[in-house]
């Protein structure tokens, strides 16, 4: 596909030139984040989304510098304008447009239902990735991926592998906990997803498993990662990081709780245990912003060898 020609008159362009095409992108998006609010709205795992569309904004933002980087106002405006009157463009565009519709339908009767939702992100990011490489070239629409990756986080994960990671993270989050605990002298008992500390139960189920502050702390590594710039691997590296700040925060949380039961039995157990949730996914977040910032600057300094 043709790119845009490079010119001698890098003028800042102008966003009302292109106004029609974030008119269309609003309502494009838009779209797609209301069949997403359901499960945001959930409050069980995936209220973070609300942070999705405002982030993808910001993202595409203070990407568009780069992509047009070199172009003047009228390469730009005549590129988007020829992409838009391209059949390449609009025929793929207006199958994307009927199909959503459909799936918006299916969304609408049951928004729990998750192959809608990821086949709706594919054709929201296939139509868009056409068009900007249509009139801007593959290499500089490659700077859209972060905004592509922000949206497709904020989509629920598919009910299968969530399942899968809520077993595995129970399980995990139980084994360390009891583990810690009679390491330091409380013996415990456990049978199923239940820990009986001192004769009381303590159920480690969805709600105790990490899966909330799992998906959120990927989350949030990837967003810092962006507003950083890190390098990839270094992405890579603090995303990884993030998952396993989650699965300590979360395992301190359960190891805290244990042991007030068994030591204070059910006085004021309910209450701690959402106010500890509170803490550990703050202390969390705080982690995963440090270790961003101190391998942004090792990468630095790194550069600067």
């Amino acid at each position: 596909m043709e790119a845009v020609s490079t010119s001698t008159n890098p003028d800042q362009c102008d966003w009302r030139a292109l106004t029609p095409v974030w008119a269309f992108l609003a309502v494009w998006f838009g779209q797609f984040f209301l069949a997403l609010a359901p499960n945001w709205a959930d409050g069980t795992y995936y209220d973070y989304g609300y942070l999705a569309p405002p982030l993808a904004i910001i993202f595409f933002a203070s990407r568009w510098a780069e992509m047009t980087k070199g172009l003047n106002q009228e390469a730009i405006v005549d590129a988007f304008s020829k992409a838009i009157r391209s059949p390449i463009v609009w025929v793929p565009g207006l199958i994307a447009i009927l199909f959503a519709a459909l799936l918006r339908l299916m969304e609408t009767v049951d928004s729990g239902w998750r192959a809608p939702l990821y086949l709706h992100w594919f054709l929201l990011w296939g139509t868009t990735g056409l068009l900007f490489i249509k009139a801007l070239g593959l290499s500089r629409s490659a700077s859209l991926l972060p905004v592509a990756i922000v949206t497709l986080l904020s989509v629920p994960l598919p009910s299968a592998i969530e399942f899968s990671l809520i077993h595995g993270l129970t399980e995990q989050v139980m084994e360390t906990s009891v583990g810690l605990n009679r390491f330091m002298g409380f013996p415990l008992t456990m049978a199923g997803e239940t820990i009986f500390a001192n004769g009381i139960p303590l159920q480690v189920s969805e709600g105790c498993s990490g899966i909330r502050s799992f998906q959120s702390s990927i989350f949030a590594g990837f967003v810092i990662g962006e507003f950083l710039r890190l390098h990839w691997s270094l992405r890579i590296l603090l995303i990884l990081s993030s998952a396993a700040f989650a699965f300590i925060g979360n395992s301190a949380r359960v190891v805290y709780l244990v042991r007030h039961a068994f030591r204070h039995g059910e006085e004021n157990l309910q209450k701690l245990h959402d106010t500890s949730g509170y803490v550990s996914l703050s202390v969390t977040l705080a982690a995963i912003v440090g270790f961003g910032l101190l391998i942004d600057k090792l990468q630095f300094r790194f550069r600067g060898i």
